[in-house]
Parts: C-alpha cells; structure tokens; sequence
C-alpha cells in the first residue's frame, strides 16, 4: 500500500490524459469506432510530451476503452465496451479456488430472474422464434448422438440479450464464461444436452405466454438442476 502522503501527489501527465479523455468519450464526444488524435497532435494542443500521450494510450487499452492499431492507418480506437476484464478476473478467481460452482449458480440465480422479468415485457415475435430455432437446433443434434454444451449457453445469452440490458448482458456473459471453464472439465454428454434442450423449450412456452412468475420459476429449477448436474460429473478434487 502506498504511503497516505503519496496518495496526495498531483495526478502524472499521462493520469491527467486518460481522465480528460475518458470524461470526454463518456460525454459522447467520442464514439465507438472513432480514432483519437495522433500523439503528436494531442501532446502538441496540451502541451505536454508524446511519452505521456503513449502511456495515456496503453493505460486506456489495459482497461479495454481504446485499441491501439499499428500501421499506416493505424491509431487508437474506441472500442465496444467488453465484459472480458471481468471474465479474466472471474477466472483468476476459480484457478486460485475462490470460486465454487454453487457461486455460479447463486450469481447465475440472481441476474437471470431479473433477466425473466424484462424478457417477458421485451421479447418480440421474432426473438420467440429465434429462441424456438436454437431449442431445434439443440435437439436436432442430441437426436444425432452429438452434445452440445455451448449451445446451452449460447440460449442464455441471447435471452439477456433479449432483456434489453447491456449490463446485465456482459456480466452474465463473464458467468457463463466461467461456467464454460467448468462445463469443459467433464464429459460431454447427449442425454445432457437433450435435457438441457427440453429445458430450454419450456422456457420459451412460458416466455411466448408472458408468464413472468412461470419462466422464473423454470428458469431457477433449470440452473439449479444443470449445476447440480454438471457438480456431479465434475471429477473429484473441482
């Protein structure tokens, strides 16, 4: 830990760059896609040195709001904001044992009932069917003697997606990435999959009739069911 009176020093040159361009970028000044100046133009219009710029630059690529691009058309970039910092904080976490499958399945709980409500009161015809297609998909090759896990999580992520909320689809995304680290620790199996697509049909049902109360309850047997599952056939020791 630093000493108190460190934490009293003026903010460095490069500190100073990245909070006016993130203050800038969050004001809408700066959109996805945009490149920001060149060093050389920024560091001249403040009157600071190109160093300070280019470790401004790698601080705000560290923490995924720019991509720094070499060559000729190169630069940095605004970035579409990413859940994936917080997936490799999530993974760090499970490779040390600070993280259980039941945390899984608590985190998972808590976002996708929130998930349910705005499902209901969101989806459209066209997402329903587009659901209904992945729940074929899934049984189509479990009738083929193929498993099929990711499709489970696949069908998961668009129903928050279908939710509205970008939030919570990026941090149910680093959930289910994590998850599919565990997933990828055990056998693959058809009749999983098959179960989880049946699962998944009923959810859909109960979406489709706008059932809010019925497609959270199906939703949190379903979690429960899969984990408790996927903790069994997980070999000893995980």
């Amino acid at each position: 830990m630093r000493p108190f009176d460190e934490l009293l020093r003026p903010p460095r040159p490069f500190e100073v760059i990245v909070d006016l361009l993130t203050a800038r970028i969050f004001a809408g000044e700066y959109r996805v896609g945009d490149r920001l100046p060149a060093e050389r133009e920024l560091a001249e219009s403040l009157g600071i040195g190109r160093p300070s710029v280019r470790e401004a630059y790698r601080t705000l690529e560290l923490i995924g709001i720019v991509e720094v691009r070499k060559g000729k058309d190169g630069g940095a970039f605004i970035r579409t904001p990413s859940a994936r910092p917080l997936a490799a904080a999530l993974t760090d976490l499970l490779r040390v044992g600070s993280v259980s499958l039941p945390d899984v399945t608590e985190s998972r709980l808590a976002i996708e009932r929130e998930v349910a409500q705005l499902a209901v009161a969101r989806a459209t015809p066209q997402a329903i069917a587009g659901l209904r297609a992945m729940v074929a998909e899934a049984l189509a090759k479990a009738g083929a003697g193929v498993a099929a896990s990711d499709d489970n999580v696949a069908f998961h992520l668009r129903l928050a997606e279908i939710a509205g909320n970008p939030i919570l689809v990026m941090v149910l995304a680093s959930i289910m990435d994590l998850l599919t680290l565990l997933i990828r620790r055990v056998e693959p199996r058809v009749e999983v999959t098959r179960a989880v697509a049946e699962d998944h049909r009923r959810i859909v049902d109960a979406l489709e009739a706008r059932d809010a109360e019925g497609l959270r309850a199906l939703l949190e047997e379903h979690i429960r069911t899969s984990n408790a599952r996927l903790e069994a056939l997980a070999p000893r020791g995980e």
